[in-house]
Parts: structure tokens; sequence; C-alpha cells
């Protein structure tokens, strides 16, 4: 009979703002590098932009091919996505969450999540416990990792 593969929730902690974008890029490099493929949301337009320049510049012997999915033509070869709205069904393996908001519809489908428990800020705090619960309730292994 044939197991289902576990299904993993990474918390990052992050104790201040400054580290959110970098953390996010690390760990999307991490997987790229690893052969995997990555969906990153993000609904904020401003921090889709911010996260898109950060992706070719936070490290300079990094890099990783992305895209943001509104503006992909055609077929989604890239194997790192941005998206804002509900989790596309690309096949990606791992989902990077970078919102204060709920998880994207659809993140059920992901291997494996990683988020961030942005501890700095209360209402960030608070949604970063709604979508560890969702995680939990969704049959996800929880892990947690310190930035």
């Amino acid at each position: 009979m044939a197991t289902t593969p576990e299904k993993i929730a990474e918390y990052v902690e992050l104790a201040s703002p400054d580290r959110r974008m970098v953390e996010a890029c690390e760990r999307t490099r991490m997987h790229y590098e690893g052969g995997r493929t990555v969906a990153v949301h993000v609904p904020d337009a401003d921090e889709v932009a911010e996260l898109d320049k950060t992706l070719w510049t936070f490290r300079r012997e990094a890099f990783i091919p992305h895209v943001r999915l509104e503006e992909a033509e055609g077929p989604v070869v890239e194997p790192v996505v941005l998206f804002g709205g509900d989790a596309p069904d690309l096949g990606a393996d791992v989902l990077v969450v970078l919102t204060a908001g709920d998880l994207p519809e659809g993140f059920e489908r992901f291997a494996h999540i990683i988020d961030f428990a942005e501890v700095y800020d209360e209402a960030r705090r608070g949604a970063g416990r709604r979508r560890f619960a969702a995680c939990q309730a969704a049959g996800y292994r929880m892990r947690f990792v310190k930035a």
C-alpha cells in the first residue's frame, strides 16, 4: 500500500520586520537549489514588487528564476512563481507565505509550507496563529525555526 508523503509546515520566527524579505528569499533559494518548485503568496502589490526586486539582488551569486503569475505569458515554466490570490495549481512543491492575512485558498495541495511567525507585531502574530491552526487542522507536521 502506498503511503501519503508527510506534509510539513515550517514557521520561521521573525523578531523584527527587517529580515522578512531576505528570509523569504533565503527559504525560496534553499528550496529552488534543492530542485523543488516554489510558489510565493504575496497579496500586497508593493510587497510583490519588493520581493521581485529582492530575489534579483539579495545575493550576488544567487540567481533565482521567477515570474509574477499575472505577468506570465503562456504556461509557467519558471521554478518560482509569485502570486497574490488563490494558490495556483502549478504542481509546485513549496508554498512560501508572505501575508498578514489568511492562507490562500488551495494551500493544502502543497507538500511544504513556509510561513513567518512575526512576533514583533500583535496583529501579525494573531494572523500567524490562525494560519498555524489551519495548517495543523489540514494535517501538516509543524516545525519551528528561528531566523
